[in-house]
């Protein structure tokens, strides 16, 4: 059963702002829709609002009960219908699991790396608000994660604090080279040496740290930059 706690001081301060980016790009409430879903960790189909194929099977379901506890819209099969004038922000207030992908975690050999094409694939109700969408992106490329943090456990923070734990040492390694090649110098953040935490922005100032908003929209713009170039 989902929390109905709905109050925007749940989520991060100013996170309010990560939605308007999003909408501000978007030629509709269709569109925007789609949006918000996929980044909330929702694989969907590019003719708009189907879930895709590659999803996990638990995914469909624990949307449609997002949206139907408030009235937002359902799903009837892969297809989702939202209704007019929904707020689909909300799917980001409900309680969920946090970052709980360990149990999908497996023995992961080199031998066993190169002769796989993705990682498990994981649900959306166990991946952390903020983080999801990158976890689906890098599990679609073959990295298979043992855990993942948004840093959303309190309420009234400016700050995401973003941690990503590799399950092997295949993964840490195509992580590594994954972001080297498509993430660094591309967008305005870096990793630590291991690639699992992010500790600066590029900015101005190198020490500055991100916004919740300004580190949601980064890492939207970078797992939808994954997905392009190896999805799907």
């Amino acid at each position: 059963m989902i929390v109905k706690n709905y109050n925007s001081k749940d989520l991060f301060l100013g996170i309010e702002k990560f939605f308007d980016a999003i909408k501000s790009k978007c030629s509709g409430d269709k569109e925007y829709a789609a949006e918000i879903l996929k980044s909330r960790g929702f694989l969907l189909e590019d003719d708009g609002l189907i879930l895709s194929d590659n999803s996990h099977k638990a995914d469909a379901n624990y949307l449609n009960e997002l949206l139907t506890e408030e009235n937002l819209g359902e799903v009837t099969g892969n297809k989702i219908i939202i209704f007019p004038n929904a707020d689909v922000e909300k799917i980001f207030y409900s309680n969920i699991l946090a970052g709980s992908e360990s149990f999908l975690a497996r023995e992961i050999t080199w031998d066993r790396f190169l002769n796989e094409s993705f990682a498990p694939k994981i649900p959306v109700v166990m991946l952390e608000k903020f983080v999801a969408r990158y976890i689906k992106a890098i599990s679609a490329c073959g990295v298979q994660t043992h855990g993942s943090c948004d840093g959303n456990h309190h309420t009234q923070k400016k700050y995401l604090r973003i941690y990503i734990e590799i399950s092997s040492q295949p993964n840490i390694f195509w992580h590594k080279i994954i972001c080297q090649r498509l993430v660094v110098n591309r967008f305005n953040l870096n990793f630590n040496k291991t690639y699992d935490k992010i500790i600066k922005g590029k900015s101005r100032n190198m020490i500055k740290k991100f916004s919740a908003d300004e580190l949601a929209e980064e890492f939207f713009k970078i797992a939808n930059k994954l997905f392009d170039e190896f999805y799907l």
